[in-house]
């Protein structure tokens, strides 16, 4: 009687926890909007299938109120996701104070697909971060106006425009970063306030061109479709939508590269589902899921292009082979409100 009482504690036991592994929730936080909703409907479903861990999926504020969010929840001691998505500047920032868990690579066996620099360690050897995906900023064009695809960055510098350029108001979009790669010889100069007050210099040089500095992104859209404006700097994805959607615009990568922007996934250090956020991470990084990514949101890959499936045609409606333009986080993060404050003075003046 003991004995089977014994066996058959110990089978409920392993019952419940099973049925707890199955039930198991991990809390999913990215970009609200398409993106947020795009990543429930297609791409975490073949996770659960797969783990029985289900996805409770969140959208998250713009970066800077959920950096706030998020030191402000790792104070009391909770995690307002089990994963986030973050730019490269959330990262950066939240690695200095400690906010992000430690996993552990052994772990994840699909990170190994990730391209060099991807999975970020620290000096224990245990990651902080994997990169999710990438995206594109790229030389857009009014095709009505412009049939020929510019060539390089430069050309943004010339009058042909008409006055019609569109520019992102912030010094952060990658303009600083394309002005010194085409006319200085690379990211160095930038290296000394010197050195990016002769940049922000050049960009003032555009200022008759520009009849539009945007943070409204929708604008410049509108604008560019209906014709108002000639070119500009614009996501890739969104005007592959509106090619696709047979709207008079074009994307063209120059030949100093596209501006790519790097997301990761992180993991609140507070997280109760580290296990499984390691088995979200695992399977998030696979070339199939990359694929999958691809070809459903449109964010460019984070793992080589030869070991996916993608056609020719759907890798390069997300990105190109030409080696890209990076925004220099660590110098923005650094000179921080100086920068901005050269920036909109240029912009204003």
């Amino acid at each position: 009687m003991g004995i089977a009482y014994k066996l058959a504690a110990a089978t409920g036991a392993i019952v419940s926890l099973t049925s707890a592994a199955w039930a198991q929730e991990l809390t999913v936080s990215a970009w609200g909007g398409f993106f947020e909703e795009t990543l429930a409907a297609e791409i975490y479903p073949g996770f659960t299938a797969e783990t029985g861990i289900a996805v409770r999926s969140i959208a998250q504020p713009e970066d800077s109120t959920w950096m706030t969010q998020l030191m402000a929840a790792a104070r009391a001691g909770q995690a307002p996701a089990d994963l986030s998505l973050v730019v490269d500047e959330v990262l950066i920032r939240g690695n200095e104070v400690g906010l992000w868990a430690e996993l552990d690579p052994a772990m994840m066996p699909g990170t190994g697909n990730l391209k060099d620099g991807y999975v970020q360690l620290n000096d224990a050897g245990k990651a902080y971060a994997v990169g999710a995906l990438a995206f594109y900023t790229t030389f857009v064009t009014n095709t009505n106006y412009a049939a020929d695809a510019p060539s390089s960055w430069a050309e943004l510098w010339e009058p042909k425009w008409d006055g019609k350029l569109g520019i992102v108001t912030t010094p952060n979009s990658g303009l600083l970063e394309v002005t010194a790669q085409t006319f200085f010889g690379g990211y160095d100069i930038l290296e000394t306030r010197d050195g990016i007050e002769q940049v922000i210099a050049k960009i003032a040089e555009l200022k008759p061109q520009v009849s539009l500095w945007y943070r409204d992104e929708g604008q410049f859209q509108q604008s560019l479709e209906s014709g108002e404006l000639n070119a500009g700097l614009y996501y890739h994805d969104v005007t592959m939508l509106s090619v696709w959607d047979g709207l008079p615009v074009a994307t063209t990568f120059p030949a100093e590269g596209g501006i790519v922007s790097d997301a990761y996934w992180v993991v609140p250090r507070d997280s109760e589902n580290i296990a499984a956020a390691e088995k979200f991470l695992d399977y998030m990084s696979r070339p199939e899921t990359q694929a999958l990514m691809a070809r459903m949101m449109g964010t460019f890959p984070v793992v080589p292009r030869d070991s996916m499936d993608l056609t020719d045609e759907e890798f390069d409606a997300v990105g190109s082979d030409i080696a890209p333009i990076r925004v220099q986080t660590h110098i923005h993060l650094r000179e921080g409100d100086w920068l901005e404050t050269k920036y909109q003075e240029m912009i204003a003046q």
